[in-house]
């Protein structure tokens, strides 16, 4: 082979590898456009679907709760106060010895 040849050669495959490069990137963006166009196909079938729900939802009507009477917290409710409210408790802190913590209770009335 001479220099010409191989020049020739090198621009073909030059021009082979390019076009090739193309094809592959038209290939790649048809496809992202019909992936696009599926998803929105289903986004709106799922709007579709949640519409009938939320249509269907409306007709019905809800049950009314009904409240008899409210009840002051009792001792087995306060469990919240059986271990230290603070992260270095108290020395003398009740809730290290099975009792209740104060300053979990204090906490608690403060903030109801």
């Amino acid at each position: 082979m001479d220099k010409h040849t191989k020049k020739q050669l090198k621009r073909q495959t030059k021009a082979l590898k390019k076009s090739l490069k193309r094809s592959l990137k038209e290939a790649k963006k048809a496809a992202k456009q019909q992936h696009r166009e599926l998803v929105k196909l289903d986004k709106e079938q799922l709007k579709a679907m949640t519409d009938k729900w939320v249509a269907e939802a409306l007709q019905m009507k809800p049950a009314k709760a009904k409240v008899i009477s409210l009840r002051p917290l009792e001792q087995e409710a306060m469990t919240f106060a059986r271990r230290p409210y603070k992260k270095s408790p108290c020395k003398r802190c009740p809730a290290l010895r099975g009792g209740l913590c104060a300053c979990a209770i204090k906490k608690q009335k403060r903030a109801a």
